[in-house]
């Protein structure tokens, strides 16, 4: 059976394994606390494959519920003063985008919460994704990211968010036990 380690970001997003061959792991907010996190459980659980959940503000309109994201970028990484493109890492070759799935959606990752929509194009947002690709990218290890639109990444962010905080949880146990996700 393949061994799967579930990153997510807080215990309010999803507070139990949704299988006995799941491990989950709280990641903390924001990118720094997820790549540290996501390197120990990495080397602590050695798995087959990772999985993000968590919640994520709407870029792109129409989307809604629980969605898969292929691809990731950091939609805080500045450096244009130094020549290079908004998103791109200095020194760095393919930092711009992490794609690591076929799903067609990309999420823009920073720290920062998302009340307005990012220079930088991208689907959805969330504080956590990118490090956690570029991480198992590194490993070599598979990753398939599944985000819960909370918020339209617009003035009632923050407020959407906490009311849509509570239904993350069942929207993806619910797919999960369809049989949908993995």
């Amino acid at each position: 059976m393949q061994k799967i380690l579930l990153l997510v970001a807080m215990r309010e997003e999803l507070s139990t394994p949704p299988a006995p061959h799941w491990t989950v792991v709280h990641i903390g907010v924001g990118k720094v606390n997820a790549a540290w996190r996501c390197a120990d459980a990495l080397a602590a659980h050695r798995p087959d494959l990772v999985v993000n959940f968590g919640t994520a503000g709407a870029v792109t309109k129409g989307l809604h519920g629980l969605v898969e994201v292929g691809a990731a970028l950091q939609r805080d990484m500045d450096v244009r003063a130094l020549g290079l493109p908004l998103g791109a890492t200095p020194f760095e070759e393919g930092s711009e985008e992490i794609r690591f799935a076929p799903a067609p959606l990309t999420c823009g990752t920073g720290d920062s919460f998302a009340n307005a929509a990012p220079e930088l194009p991208c689907d959805v947002v969330d504080m956590e994704l990118y490090p956690i690709a570029k991480i198992c990218r590194a490993a070599g290890v598979p990753l398939r990211a599944f985000k819960y639109i909370s918020d339209s990444a617009d003035d009632t962010a923050p407020r959407d968010w906490r009311a849509a905080l509570r239904h993350a949880e069942n929207a993806f146990l619910q797919r999960l036990q369809q049989g949908h996700l993995l």
